[in-house]
């Protein structure tokens, strides 16, 4: 599908993940914002559209009229196509990676910021499986108490099956006010997304049922040849070691062939960062905020 040429934008459209899946494979992402299925789940709520400079993508966000771009995606140097952008318009990029922050560090013509809120979790999912060692006790404690409390399934979601997590998604919202918190109203119109695309993306999606019913969700897929990402990780907040049963199951029966797990950011909500960093991360993936000084 063709793109129009900067400084024209057009909407991203389903029709262009072919293209994004090439690039992918040629440069394989690091951070969790680079899979098709990220980018198009929330292209309505972060008003994502797509342009081509120099045949680079340019994608832009627009979202309560802040402007803003991702990493250039294409192959060549970043730096140049960036450097294009920032010198005709006074924007920010966001979501920069490491490799491609150094480009631009020690330059006094640029301020880079590094957006901790935004940084991604990575584990080893060995580590999350075997759960080994004094660190995580606490984990193998609420795994224990949860099977003494409940006789649940797990069950593997596909196209055939997945749409029973919305039932799941429409409750939890009730308890957590999706309707009245609007970051986790734009969640739960993202999942919809993943949800009606799950066989087209290639995602990897379970649920525990307990009495029928599911309690808890993950939907993850594909970052690069060894890392899976998680988009998704949620639970019946009622349920004592849910969390924890969850994530262990997702990961024992679904990660096979993967040597890592991104569990993306933590948005600054202190909880969930407390949370994430429990399990023990072996990195935290830097992602830099960029501007002309």
């Amino acid at each position: 599908m063709q793109i129009k040429t900067y400084p024209e934008f057009q909407s991203l459209e389903k029709e262009h993940k072919p293209l994004f899946d090439e690039l992918f494979l040629k440069m394989p992402p690091v951070i969790s914002e680079f899979t098709f299925t990220n980018l198009y789940s929330w292209r309505n709520i972060y008003k994502i559209s797509v342009s081509n400079l120099d045949g680079f993508l340019l994608l832009l966000s627009e979202k309560n009229s802040k402007r803003s771009f991702f990493m250039p995606l294409g192959d060549g140097s970043v730096k140049n196509i960036i450097e294009k952008v920032l010198a005709v318009q006074n924007v920010i990029f966001v979501r920069l990676p490491e490799t491609v922050a150094e480009l631009f560090k020690n330059n006094n013509q640029f301020a880079l910021e590094l957006d901790r809120d935004n940084c991604d979790y990575l584990f080893k999912v060995e580590d999350l499986v075997l759960l080994k060692g004094k660190k995580y006790d606490g984990k193998r404690n609420l795994i224990k108490k949860f099977k003494s409390l409940y006789n649940y399934e797990y069950q593997k979601l596909d196209k055939t099956n997945i749409k029973q997590c919305l039932d799941f998604e429409e409750r939890w919202c009730s308890v957590k006010d999706c309707d009245g918190v609007e970051g986790l109203n734009n969640e739960r119109q993202a999942i919809r997304e993943m949800a009606d695309n799950c066989s087209d993306f290639g995602l990897i999606a379970g649920a525990i049922k307990v009495d029928g019913k599911i309690c808890a969700l993950t939907i993850a897929e594909r970052l690069n040849k060894n890392t899976l990402v998680l988009h998704v990780l949620k639970a019946d907040p009622n349920m004592i070691g849910l969390y924890q049963v969850m994530t262990n199951e997702f990961l024992t029966r679904q990660a096979a062939g993967f040597e890592y797990v991104n569990f993306e950011q933590d948005l600054g909500i202190l909880g969930l960062r407390k949370a994430k960093l429990s399990y023990g991360p072996i990195e935290i993936i830097n992602k830099y905020i960029l501007r002309l000084r």
